[in-house]
């Protein structure tokens, strides 16, 4: 039988977990995040898990601040920078040439039906059917370079 610890009451008791370094210094940043002691973290975590999923998904109180800021600053910025437009037209630009590879594989492949199954997702069946075909029909060559100042990387 195991004995509790003093001070902490007749239900404490000692628990041994084994874990990375890599998962120790996880728990560790994740606690001091949210004000806790490793293993007090732990037993939150413990907690948490038993009332269902809805509970694991809620911020904390400076979370949702931080989140709010971080929406504000980008709808501001969206909205009111004129340094912005660029930077829009850069991310459509760098979205397009993702696409425009991504379908000419699944086309090349011969795997139209996943191509218009995905973009039925989003288009809608009539509009998906149409696009599928045309991007069919697109010759096979490599897909469109950047436009000018977009350069492509992988992420």
């Amino acid at each position: 039988m195991r004995r509790a610890r003093r001070g902490r009451g007749v239900d404490a008791v000692r628990l041994s977990i084994s874990a990375t370094d890599g998962e120790w210094e996880g728990m560790r940043r994740d606690g001091a995040r949210r004000g806790l002691s490793i293993s007090r973290y732990l037993v939150e975590l413990a907690e948490r898990d038993g009332e269902g999923d809805e509970a694991s998904m809620a911020l904390s109180a400076s979370e949702q601040r931080e989140l709010l800021e971080a929406v504000r600053e980008i709808r501001s910025l969206m909205l009111e920078g004129a340094e912005t437009a660029p930077l829009v037209r850069d991310m459509q630009e760098r979205v397009a040439v993702r696409f425009r590879a991504w379908a000419s594989a699944l086309a090349r492949s011969g795997r139209g039906d996943a191509l218009e199954e995905a973009l039925a997702a989003v288009l809608g069946a009539e509009r998906a059917r149409a696009a599928a075909a045309s991007l069919a029909a697109a010759p096979s060559a490599a897909p469109e370079a950047p436009a000018a100042g977009c350069q492509e990387r992988l992420l």
